[in-house]
């Protein structure tokens, strides 16, 4: 049975959810066991093999799971000590495509607000959509891409969610070998694993819908 759109709505709000930095209700959560009992349908669905992640995702974890999950997510994604990894669109693409821009940086890569960035803040404002404060300088965020993509698969047509999909959404295999070269194996690499299986099962269906449906006389 194919994923409805509402389970890939809710598929995106929470892998939106397991990426930001964790809290007490995603503990909470995690012990009660809804999370994984979802995402191991998802994963089946998508032709994976949910044996491969339970044991991130157990049941009953200790109360050191939230604490050492909190300590992880520091290390990758916020450490001031050092290097972190970006979470953020642009910093994995050349910061402008436009070939006449003559600064530069145009062409480097790491930036922020570059072109992406530009891009989703205008379909943020076109849509009325406001950004947290915490996002302004990062429009192009993985976590606001998953949240708006959830909306698309509640709003828009295939066709739209398959663009968004391939314009915005391209990079996170790139981000999983860069968590993978700091820490493989980790919470964090499995979640971006189960992105990417996820929008590998999209692609995939989405196409096959844009087809059937060009296809009907």
């Amino acid at each position: 049975m194919k994923m409805t759109n509402t389970e890939k709505e809710k598929f995106c709000l929470l892998a939106a959810q397991l990426i930001s930095p964790p809290d007490e209700q995603l503990f909470a959560e995690l012990a009660e066991g809804s999370i994984w009992s979802f995402l191991s349908e998802i994963i089946t669905e998508c032709g994976g093999y949910p044996q491969n992640f339970a044991h991130h995702f157990f049941p009953n974890p200790s109360q050191d799971f939230i604490l050492n999950l909190s300590r992880e997510y520091e290390f990758l994604f916020t450490d001031i000590q050092g290097e972190k990894i970006s979470l953020v669109e642009s910093t994995y693409k050349k910061w402008t495509t436009d070939q006449s821009c003559s600064l530069a940086y145009a062409n480097h890569y790491g930036l922020l607000q570059g072109d992406y960035a530009l891009h989703m803040a205008e379909i943020y404002r076109q849509l009325s959509i406001n950004v947290p404060p915490e996002f302004r300088a990062t429009p192009d965020h993985l976590i606001l891409e998953l949240e708006f993509l959830s909306l698309l698969f509640r709003y828009a047509t295939p066709q739209q969610t398959q663009i968004f999909i391939a314009d915005h959404l391209d990079w996170v295999a790139e981000l999983k070998e860069v968590i993978d070269r700091v820490r493989p194996n980790s919470f964090y690499s499995r979640i971006i694993e189960l992105i990417i299986l996820f929008l590998s099962y999209e692609k995939k269906e989405g196409a096959d819908q844009i087809y059937e449906s060009s296809s009907i006389p």
